[in-house]
């Protein structure tokens, strides 16, 4: 640096102190690298995107609850309540059933009672994980549509056995991992809708409850498969 350099930088900050400025970035000398912005992120930003989070994980339930809700309006507006989407047990016209049954219902009822425990179940395990919940969810629509073709004594439609699964996923999952979050959702569970385990039995006749029974096992089976290990202390 030459001492007209030297000056000149003497001159800046002076000028700096007097305007009561930030003091200027030294100049890089030759051969060192530029310096590099640096990143930030402001704390409403951050608030901003984990609310975005939060309304897409709650909106998600509903969003997929307009299939079966959009099925049930047309078949009763137009066809009367005739236009049902049944999985027949072990037979060639019941396949399409493994896919369809559960956006299928006998009424608005039976959908409603459905539509309750899905959601409510569903934000139970977005809270934890959205990997979860599409694992879950796809396992309990896909997985019990075939155990309920290969094995259901007779056709069954409705969406009430992927409810299960969700069910039998949150009450076992706080017990294979056994951190705060998955114990008190598996509690809260345990707690509040035990009385689902009920219709898990032959209690009630018009009531598939081998396709509940089905659909809980699967929940159980998915918690096995993507719960994570406990830290070692």
């Amino acid at each position: 640096m030459t001492l007209d350099d030297a000056d000149l930088q003497a001159k800046l900050r002076r000028l700096e102190t007097e305007l009561d400025l930030p003091p200027s970035s030294p100049r890089p000398t030759e051969g060192s690298p530029p310096p590099q912005p640096q990143p930030h992120r402001s704390r409403a930003s951050a608030s901003e995107g984990g609310l975005d989070r939060w309304q897409a994980n709650a909106l998600l339930p509903l969003q997929l609850l307009m299939i079966p809700w959009a099925q049930e309006i047309i078949d009763q507006v137009v066809f009367g309540g005739r236009w049902n989407l049944p999985l027949h047990p072990r037979s060639l016209e019941g396949i399409p059933g493994i896919f369809l049954s559960a956006i299928s219902h006998s009424g608005f009822p039976h959908l409603i009672g459905n539509s309750i425990g899905f959601t409510v179940f569903s934000w139970l395990i977005l809270a934890k994980s959205r990997r979860d919940y599409w694992i879950v969810l796809l396992l309990g629509w896909l997985g019990g549509g075939v155990v309920s073709w290969l094995l259901g004594p007779n056709s069954v439609h409705g969406l009430s056995g992927v409810v299960y699964t969700l069910f039998g996923y949150l009450l076992w999952i706080g017990w294979l991992e056994r951190r705060l979050v998955p114990l008190l959702i598996s509690g809260f569970v345990l707690v509040n809708y035990s009385y689902f385990l009920w219709g898990m039995f032959p209690t009630q006749p018009m009531v598939a409850w081998w396709g509940h029974l089905f659909g809980f096992l699967i929940g159980i089976f998915a918690a096995y498969g993507v719960y994570r290990e406990p830290h070692a202390s």
